[in-house]
Order: C-alpha cells, then sequence, then structure tokens
C-alpha cells in the first residue's frame, strides 16, 4: 500500500485544523466564562493560571490550575484554599492560604479568616488540596487568551478559512455557469 504525497498532506491538514478548532474552541469558553476577577469559571470548577510568586512553593508562577468549589459544610479550620481578595486596582485577586477560623452562620454565608484577612464563603475558590496543576502551561494559555494572541491564533485565522470558502465557492460557481453557457451554444 503506497501513500501518496497528496494523502499525507491531506491527513496532515485535516490534523492541523483539527487541532487549531480544539484550542480556538477551548480558549473562546475560557474567555467566555471569565468572572469579575478574570479567572474562568465552568460550573463549580475555576481555572486560573497562577501569575505572581506569592503562591509559592506549592504553585509555580505560570501554572494552570483547576479547582472545585466545595460546599461551605466541607471547609475546616487549617484547610489551605484559594479565595479572591483584592480589587481592579491592587490586582491582588487570587490568595492561597489557611483556614485560621470558621464563623458558620445559618442565616448568611460562613465568614473564613486567615491570617488577617477575613472572607465570606462567595470569595472562597476552593481547596488546595484537589487541585489539579497543569505546570508551565499557563503561559501559552495567557497567550492565547490575549487580545492580540486571540486575534492572530483565532479570528484571523477563521476570517481566512471563510473569505478562502468563499472564493472557492465563487469559483466553482462560475465555472458551472460557465458550462452551461457553452451547453447551450451548442
Amino acid at each position: 500500500m503506497v501513500i501518496t504525497m497528496k494523502r499525507i498532506l491531506k491527513r496532515l491538514k485535516v490534523l492541523i485544523i483539527s487541532v487549531w478548532l480544539v484550542i480556538s474552541i477551548f480558549t473562546t469558553i475560557c474567555l467566555i466564562s471569565y468572572n469579575d476577577y478574570l479567572v474562568s469559571e465552568i460550573g463549580e470548577y475555576s481555572l486560573f493560571i497562577v501569575d505572581n510568586k506569592d503562591l509559592e512553593p506549592d504553585f509555580k508562577k505560570n501554572d494552570i490550575v483547576i479547582v472545585e468549589k466545595q460546599p461551605e459544610s466541607k471547609y475546616n479550620e487549617g484547610d489551605k484554599v484559594f479565595f479572591y481578595y483584592g480589587n481592579r486596582n491592587t490586582l491582588s485577586y487570587i490568595n492561597y492560604g489557611e483556614i485560621a477560623e470558621i464563623e458558620r452562620n445559618e442565616d448568611f454565608e460562613d465568614k473564613y479568616t486567615f491570617v488577617n484577612t477575613a472572607v465570606s464563603y462567595g470569595n472562597l475558590i476552593g481547596p488546595a488540596s484537589d487541585a489539579k496543576v497543569i505546570h508551565k502551561l499557563g503561559l501559552v494559555l495567557r497567550i492565547f487568551e490575549s487580545r492580540w494572541g486571540f486575534m492572530f491564533l483565532v479570528i484571523l485565522p477563521t476570517l481566512f478559512a471563510i473569505v478562502y470558502e468563499v472564493y472557492y465557492i465563487a469559483i466553482e460557481v462560475k465555472k458551472d455557469s460557465k458550462g452551461k453557457e457553452e451547453k447551450e451554444e451548442e
């Protein structure tokens, strides 16, 4: 069985388009599901890129961390958890710490105290013990999610593919109409 060069190129083209399609869809889903802290939330799962050295030594810069939020009753004193703290001015969104004290409240959200910080249940991301970590891939995802990266890696290739398909269809329609004219002349 001889595989021709055309078959190899066709399979390579399908492979490249498939990989690009998966990356494009994943990146778009991550961007669409951003919350106020620029963290992708998909259901009970949060996906974020470690962007500072404050989370070291457990989590390194450019790691991707996937955390599942647990019910309030699952958190205990001494648990290490990720939580939101800060605002757009301080750029300190994601923190990591050990729960020093929990103030349980049946009418409202529980209050969790870390060293000098108190946050409500709504600001907890999830326990660090159950976190899935993908090392070093955060830099790639950060490039894909950036404005320029998304434009050059997703939008422009999509635009070129659409223009190519429209052009190809126009050529086929032109050939078809030219063939009909030649038949009518005979």
